[in-house]
């Protein structure tokens, strides 16, 4: 039998209060046996890494995400998100090495059935401890060790977004006529071939 794990409440910046056996409606993580409850609902890929700046270089921890439906940022609502956020202790900062996966409820550009587009995506940025050490996204590691990956998970998974959405490769589309769709039902009028 395994031992019940420490829960982690994380109620602000500055404040970590830390129980056995508590029951919370809220997002939880799974860090190294520990379940952390973040609170604050409204940034649910907001973290603390604090306790890795003090670790030796080389030391990572990992950190799971499962969530249904959830928005990022205006413009962007998944069915269905998860993903893996790996955070690693480098000489120059903090290292994230991420892979998210989701489903978006899309509309193909042929046929205009409504379906779920499976997105994919993995990145690695440094969240450097000072100037000297940015790299070119200028991530800067905040003084309260609490980084939010939402703008980089959105960013990465828009640009995984097709320009052009099929519900299928084969999607016949509608017809021009009567507006029928042709995935689903034969329709009546006979393609003009110009010559």
């Amino acid at each position: 039998m395994h031992p019940k794990p420490n829960i982690y409440l994380k109620y602000n910046k500055n404040l970590t209060l830390k129980y056995r056996y508590a029951i919370l409606a809220s997002y939880i993580f799974i860090l190294s046996g520990c379940v952390i409850i973040v609170i604050d609902s409204r940034h649910p890929l907001r973290f603390n890494v604090g306790f890795l700046i003090h670790q030796p270089i080389g030391i990572s921890r990992d950190f799971h995400f499962e969530f249904g439906p959830i928005q990022l940022g205006p413009d962007l609502a998944f069915e269905r998100l998860s993903g893996l956020a790996r955070v690693g202790r480098t000489p120059q900062g903090l290292l994230v090495s991420a892979k998210f996966q989701g489903d978006i409820n899309s509309e193909c550009v042929r046929c205009l059935t409504e379906f779920d587009e499976p997105l994919e995506t993995e990145f690695n940025e440094l969240y450097a401890f000072n100037n000297r050490n940015l790299t070119e996204s200028g991530l800067i590691l905040p003084e309260d060790g609490n980084i939010d990956l939402e703008p980089l998970v959105r960013d990465y998974l828009l640009i995984e977004i097709p320009i052009s959405l099929l519900c299928r490769q084969d999607c016949k589309g509608l017809c021009s006529y009567c507006g029928a769709n042709l995935n689903e039902e034969t329709c009546e009028h006979q393609r003009v071939t110009v010559e």
